[in-house]
């Protein structure tokens, strides 16, 4: 699989002005989850400039933010953070090995993949988990009435505006049922749910199910 470069550093302004202010309201509710797992160690799958593990470091909770731009890599870097160290790395191929972290955590890195990719992805971020760790995965899913649904209209708007490769790996896992899709397409089997941006995002703490021989 090749690794693919699609955030340099015009990209990593536009995050820190907008992308990370937008996604605040996700930073305390991942913080509690993992909290709630007693996990020491997480790895955050796609990082970005690295605002998830700074939150989760100090909360004193171990964090590796991994991500395939080595430009969010050195802003996430010269940010700094407790308890944080930042990787440059492709989700297709995690640089650890089997066992490593208690929690797996892709924050809104799925949606904008094909499912090929996504498949890869999960498989990789269950191979590092330790054997009692969990995934956590934050990502759309649509609402009852999009339309009338602000939160989804913004979001929707800004998936097309971050070019046509990342808003067609978007529009195809809205319609292949969001993040409830994945799960059930990859043989998870949600743990524990909750709700952000007014039900436009949603968190789960998913395991592979016993009956599962699939990711």
């Amino acid at each position: 699989m090749p690794w693919k470069t699609r955030y340099g550093s015009l990209a990593v302004r536009i995050y820190r002005a907008l992308i990370d202010p937008l996604l605040w309201p996700l930073r305390p509710r991942i913080v509690r989850l993992c909290r709630a797992l007693g996990a020491g160690d997480v790895l955050d799958i796609a990082s970005a400039t690295g605002a998830q593990s700074r939150a989760l470091g100090r909360a004193g909770i171990r964090a590796t933010g991994l991500d395939l731009s080595p430009e969010m890599v050195e802003i996430a870097r010269r940010i700094g953070g407790r308890n944080v160290r930042h990787v440059h790395g492709s989700a297709y191929a995690l640089p650890f090995d089997d066992a490593s972290f208690d929690v797996s955590l892709l924050a809104l890195a799925l949606h904008e993949h094909t499912e090929d990719e996504r498949t890869i992805m999960l498989a990789e971020a269950l191979r590092v988990l330790r054997p009692s760790g969990r995934v956590i995965v934050a990502d759309y899913a649509e609402p009852r009435r999009p339309g009338v649904h602000l939160p989804w209209r913004v979001i929707r708007g800004i998936e097309a505006f971050a070019g046509p490769e990342h808003h067609s790996g978007f529009v195809d896992f809205v319609a292949t049922g969001g993040l409830d899709g994945l799960l059930d397409r990859h043989g998870l089997e949600a743990k524990r749910r909750e709700r952000s941006h007014f039900g436009a995002v949603r968190i789960v703490v998913a395991r592979r199910r016993r009956d599962s021989a699939t990711t």
